[in-house]
């Protein structure tokens, strides 16, 4: 393991927001800028809003005692992005309950981020589609 000041590190987020239809696959990525191997330390993903714990890797190992019941057997993280600095969380089927705030959070580092997943129903983001190419064929052909 090597021993990093926390100061010289930061967790990058994306800056969009996160939008997925309900039922999807949704990975979270988070970049350690500078670069270090993650693989011996403590990872934590949380939801902000609710103070509900996601995921947590620690000692080369997913935890799943701590996690949050409906969060369970839903988050995997991708173990061979961890060597390249990089912290790729999988959230299967996700529901419009898991729309808000994720952070993932290193702690011996003291370095982290906060992104938004929005989560909506299918016909809700159809519907918007729909609507802005009708206004879009409209527009050009007059």
């Amino acid at each position: 393991m090597s021993f990093v000041s926390a100061a010289q590190h930061r967790v990058k987020c994306p800056t969009e927001t996160i939008q997925a239809d309900e039922g999807d696959d949704v990975t979270l990525r988070f970049d350690l800028d500078p670069r270090v191997n993650l693989e011996d330390y403590t990872l934590d993903v949380r939801r902000t809003d609710l103070e509900e714990v996601v995921h947590v890797y620690r000692s080369g190992k997913d935890l799943t005692d701590p996690q949050t019941e409906r969060y369970r057997h839903r988050t995997t993280l991708i173990h061979e992005d961890l060597s390249r600095g990089i912290m790729t969380l999988q959230i299967s089927s996700v529901q419009l309950e898991d729309s808000g705030l994720y952070q993932c959070f290193v702690p011996e580092l003291r370095a982290g981020c906060t992104t938004v997943l929005n989560v909506g129903k299918h016909e809700d983001f159809t519907a918007v589609q729909d609507i802005l190419g009708f206004i879009s064929f409209s527009i050009y052909h007059r």
